[in-house]
């Protein structure tokens, strides 16, 4: 460091000019300044002193923090931070080992002076947290449970214990995956399989590891005790019973009894009951034999209206109408408090069975309405119960229970076969009645009716029982018939006598017979009458012969503002009056026809109107409803609401018209009079008799004032007498009008018209079909493409057309079958692309109707196409279209065909190649025959005469079927039945008959219609599927084998036998050991043994076969 000028170290010396820098006084490194007379040293930065001798000392200013040790240096200072955690020049910045993440295992760095201290998580250790302390070093899981430590991160998302995310803070322990059977943190728990009791229908569970084992009660077994063990299973049972498994035991269902009259018994129905072979068992009673412990006996089970030990005591009585029985019934049992029992049968619908108490407490139980009821009485509160479900009046038995129970629950049942399981029941709580127990009073029993006019006013019915009764059973204790005394029975008679009143049934004309036990009646049907229904109201014929006719009564009741009128009607004409109420002479409800249809009126208001055509000679039955005004008509047992009149009230003295009025001109205005017969009319149930015998029962006739010109019963007018048939017809009388019997070339009403095709009109290749007035001839026609048909209309204006009927047939895919056109309207009907095409113009809408439909129609089979409207004279009416059997399509059109009836032309096949059939418009056929037609409306065809019938081009002449193919026409096209072998259109594919791979195991070469297999070595057959029998002719010997192969074959050796064809001994023989060569033979050991060389004329195994005879010399040579 320089000193500054201020401090400069000066020396003086000679001013004669003596250097004084000469000797170098200034150290370190300082500049010298000669002067005059001194120097001045000039010190380098970090020296100071006058010859810069002395060192700065830079750290007496403390530079160094935080304990840092401070190093002087030359012109500076180095603090050494060693140790102090710090750094800087100074060691004033404090050194952050964290950020250097030495802590491991994601533990939490502390920062300290001169270091750090990582937290660790639980279950890590060291100085960097970087052990992970094992938790499972010390085996914590007992019982062969394996240890998972928490910390391994790769059982996260593996194993079942632990989920998909790993946590340092739950990273500490382990898991114990226990053996099965064991539970707890360590596997200590033996898990108790007991606990959940597995073993069912008592048995015992005896716990095990890792299970449980069931000792089970007697009758089932299983592992869990679930299975009941059949003891059905070694068939018990024996004579053909069926065998009912139990618990720990079975039942035997014995057969029922043999037609021998054997019957089985016992434990296994092995026992023959005998027990019935002498019984006393009377009244048709079932004898049921017994058997136990070896004694044989029986019971007698009784038919109903029996009881006894032998069923020797009828139970049975019966009442008609006047009897009763009346007795006391202690109350004793404590269950059913009341209880009562009976079969009955009877035909009347309203009656008493019984009835148990007095005036003010009871308990009845009756017929009401043919339905079972029972009501109950107690403190001023009445309790009732009804089966509603089924009428018991119907003359067959059956059997009622009503009790008063237990909590006093009042409660009936039935038997009955239309109850559901044969039994119904209804049942109510009866509670604040009765308190607690039923009154004394209770304890007065009447049975079949009541004899105090005091009581019977209790009931529904008012009447006492008709009709038999058996099997009584009063609070649990037969009531037996016999048993009662004069004092307690009253008009009742033993046993049950009732004759078959109803059947066959003595009603006539379809009446129904109700049986009224002792006596019957018949319900008639209208317009019958009589005891047996065989009379029948006479009716009265009207306007007979053309002669007005009437008839007319006097009211002897007020009927009010509610009535019925109700009869019979049979005419033909249209109009006229059929009743009238008047008083005096003002009309005031008036019911006539209009139109053929029912109109009914009152004074101020429009008439009501049943808008059915009664005028068509039928007998017609009708009953008209008024019900202060409203008006309902019924016919055929169908109820039709016609609205609403003004109220009428039907007064005694007023008068009823029927047919008409007492003068022309008044029923004129009613639609004149009426025509055609009446028969059994009534207003309500009080009869209108024409003609009345001569006693009437003035509670159901009213009176006749006047009959005019009514004929009795229902005739017909001679309509025959001015002879309408025509053209030699017969006449016969129907009713009111005629029918005639036609010659064989008329018809009609009055056989005017004459019936054509009767007279053979249309040539052989047509058919003839009558229209009215006339006849067509219908023919197919066939078109080549080159033809049309043009026809033109004459045809009424009058006349609606309102359908096109079209039937044709053709393979051409665009074609015109039928089209026409005038002015702005016309219609298309064609083909295109093979599909039909419907274009139709007309009226208001500009742009028409287009229908396109989906079905291929150029397919050579016969369509049928037909447009229809539905109403002629209605303005934008429904249309249908239909092709042939499918669904029709409506659509809305404004337009119609009317313009087809103008001049105009209709073409017909224009561009077509097919077949047309019939064709018509408005049900006028349009005809491809030369006919000269009588009819005045019809289609005359304009164009030249066309081919009749359909054919198709001839197809098969060219013979396009190739190897004798034969060809088939299908109009206008071809097909082919090949030969076999062949196929395609024209057969001209030979069918390869290899495509199959028919051979097996060899190479195929097609043929025509036939194929020729060339087998692999070894294979043989038509298809090479045979393998070659190579053992045929095999060369195994001494025992062996053959085994055959493919194409070769291997011998399977006997045990003391090898080679390939077995012929060497095994184990092998050795040459001079136990082998040896006969008859000079030369023994040579090879791989199978010792073998022989023969010597010429012999061989053999050891060379001891020779020919049997020589010519030759045998040269004996000697082998060396």
């Amino acid at each position: 460091m320089n000193r500054p000028p201020s401090s400069e170290s000066r020396f003086r010396g000679s001013e004669l000019g003596i250097d004084e820098c000469q000797s170098g006084p200034c150290q370190n490194g300082a500049t010298c300044g000669d002067r005059i007379g001194y120097f001045i040293c000039d010190c380098p930065a970090g020296y100071d002193g006058e010859l810069c001798e002395h060192d700065v000392d830079e750290c007496q200013s403390q530079p160094c923090h935080n304990g840092g040790q401070c190093v002087d240096e030359i012109n500076r200072f180095r603090c050494d931070c060693s140790h102090t955690g710090f750094v800087g020049d100074h060691c004033e910045t404090e050194i952050l080992e964290c950020d250097s993440n030495p802590c491991q295992n994601n533990a939490t760095c502390m920062e300290r002076v001169k270091g750090y201290e990582c937290l660790c998580w639980e279950g890590y250790s060291g100085i960097h947290c970087e052990t992970d302390e094992n938790e499972c070093s010390e085996k914590p899981c007992d019982n062969g449970g394996l240890c998972l430590e928490l910390s391994k991160q790769s059982y996260y998302g593996t194993e079942p214990e632990f989920d998909n995310k790993f946590s340092y803070s739950q990273a500490a322990g382990y898991l114990c995956r226990c053996q099965p059977g064991f539970t707890g943190s360590n596997c200590s728990v033996n898990i108790d399989e007991c606990e959940s009791w597995p073993c069912l229908n008592g048995g015992t569970c005896i716990d095990l590891i890792n299970g449980f084992l069931c000792s089970c009660a007697s009758g089932y077994t299983g592992v869990g005790c679930s299975i009941n063990i059949n003891e059905c299973e070694d068939n018990p049972c024996k004579n053909g019973a069926s065998c009912e498994d139990g618990v720990a035991d079975y039942f035997c269902i014995c057969p029922p009894a043999a037609q021998d009259g054997t019957i089985w018994g016992g434990k296994n129905c092995s026992v023959k009951l005998v027990g019935c072979l002498e019984h006393s068992c009377q009244n048709r009673a079932e004898c049921i034999p017994l058997y136990n412990e070896e004694s044989h006996s029986y019971t007698c089970k009784c038919k109903p209206g029996f009881v006894g030990e032998n069923c020797s005591t009828p139970t049975t009585f019966s009442f008609l109408g006047q009897g009763y029985i009346m007795y006391d019934s202690p109350l004793s049992n404590e269950s059913y408090l009341s209880n009562a029992s009976v079969r009955f049968r009877t035909t009347l619908p309203d009656m008493v069975l019984m009835y148990r108490g007095d005036e003010e407490t009871f308990l009845i139980l009756e017929l009401y309405n043919g339905f079972l009821y029972t009501q109950m009485k107690g403190n001023g509160r009445l309790f009732q119960l009804v089966i509603g479900d089924h009428k018991v009046n119907d003359g067959h038995w059956h059997n009622v229970e009503v009790d008063v129970i237990s909590n006093l629950f009042l409660k009936i049942s039935l038997s009955h076969d239309g109850c559901s399981n044969g039994f119904c029941s209804r049942k109510r709580q009866v509670i604040g009645g009765f308190n607690p127990y039923l009154p004394e009073s209770f304890s007065s029993v009447f049975i079949g009716g009541l004899g105090q006019e005091a009581l019977i006013k209790n009931t529904l019915s008012q009447q006492n029982f008709t009709g038999c009764l058996e099997d009584l059973v009063i609070d649990l204790f037969t009531r037996l018939p016999r048993n009662f005394s004069s004092g307690q029975s009253f008009g009742m008679e033993l046993g049950c006598s009732k004759a078959e009143l109803c059947h066959p049934n003595p009603c006539q004309n379809g009446a129904k017979c109700i049986d009224l036990w002792s006596s019957f009646t018949c319900e008639c049907i209208r317009p019958y009458k009589g005891p047996t229904c065989m009379q029948e109201y006479v009716a009265g014929t009207f306007f007979w012969e053309g002669n007005p006719s009437h008839a007319y009564f006097e009211l002897n009741q007020d009927l009010g503002t509610s009535f019925n009128v109700s009869g019979f009607i049979r005419t033909l004409k249209s109009d006229g009056l059929l009743l009238q109420i008047s008083h005096g002479a003002i009309p005031y409800f008036s019911i006539y026809l209009n139109n053929s249809w029912v109109h009914i009126e009152t004074p101020s208001a429009e008439p009501l109107v049943f808008k059915k055509n009664v005028s068509d000679g039928m007998k017609y039955f009708i009953s008209i409803s008024f019900r202060e005004g409203n008006v309902t008509v019924t016919e055929l047992q169908q109820e039709v609401y016609l609205g609403k009149l003004p109220p009428v009230t039907i007064n005694k003295g007023d008068t009823v018209h029927v047919g008409g009025l007492a003068t022309t001109d008044s029923t004129m205005f009613w639609g004149g009079f009426f025509k055609g017969c009446l028969q059994d009319v009534r207003i309500n149930n009080y009869h209108l008799e024409f003609f009345p015998a001569e006693e009437i029962n003035a509670q159901e006739t009213l009176y006749l004032g006047n009959n005019t010109n009514v004929t009795q019963n229902c005739i017909s007018d001679d309509v025959c007498h001015q002879g309408p048939c025509r053209n030699g017809g017969n006449c016969s009388v129907t009713w009111n009008d005629f029918v005639c019997s036609c010659p064989a070339n008329f018809t009609g009403k009055t056989c005017e018209e004459p019936i054509w095709c009767e007279r053979y009109p249309c040539s052989t290749d047509s058919t003839c079909l009558d229209v009215p007035n006339g006849f067509v001839c219908l023919a197919n026609a066939s078109f080549q493409g080159h033809s049309s048909a043009v026809f033109t209309p004459i045809i009424s204006q009058e006349r609606d057309l309102t359908s096109i009927s079209l039937t044709f047939r053709t393979r051409d895919r665009d074609a015109i079958l039928l089209q026409a056109s005038l002015n702005v309207d016309s219609v298309l009907i064609a083909i295109q692309e093979g599909y039909l095409f419907i274009d139709l113009q007309s009226g208001n809408n500009v742009d028409g109707v287009q229908l396109n439909e989906t079905i291929e129609v150029a397919d050579a089979i016969w369509h049928r196409v037909v447009i229809s409207m539905e109403r002629a004279t209605k303005a934008n009416s429904q249309w249908t279209f239909q092709l042939d059997d499918s669904a029709q399509k409506a659509f809305r059109w404004e337009g119609d065909l009317n313009f087809l009836r103008n001049n105009i032309s209709i073409i017909l096949a224009e561009d077509y190649t097919g077949c047309l059939g019939t064709v018509s418009i408005g049900g006028i056929y349009l005809p491809f025959t030369d006919h000269v037609l009588p009819q005045q409306d019809q289609f005359i065809r304009k164009s030249d005469a066309l081919e009749l019938g359909c054919r198709g081009a001839d197809v098969c002449t060219e013979r396009p079927c190739l190897h004798d193919g034969t060809c088939q026409d299908i109009f206008n096209s071809f097909s082919c039945v090949c030969r076999t072998g062949w196929n395609g259109q024209r057969c001209e594919i030979n069918i390869d008959d290899c495509k199959s791979s028919p051979c097996l195991h060899g190479f195929c070469m097609d043929l025509e219609a036939n194929y020729q297999c060339s087998c692999e070595t070894g294979y043989a057959g038509r298809n090479c599927d045979i393998n070659i029998n190579d053992c045929q002719h095999h060369q195994c010997l001494n025992g062996g084998i053959c085994v055959d192969g493919v194409n070769s074959y291997t011998c399977k050796c006997p045990t003391n036998f090898a080679g390939t064809y077995c012929q060497w001994p095994y184990p092998p023989e050795q040459c001079n050991k136990n082998f040896t060569c006969l008859n000079g033979g030369k023994c040579d050991s090879g791989i199978w043994g010792a073998n022989c060389t023969c010597r010429p004329g012999f061989s053999g195994r050891r060379s001891t076969v020779q020919p049997q005879c020589s010519p030759f010399l045998l040269l004996e040579l000697q082998y060396l």
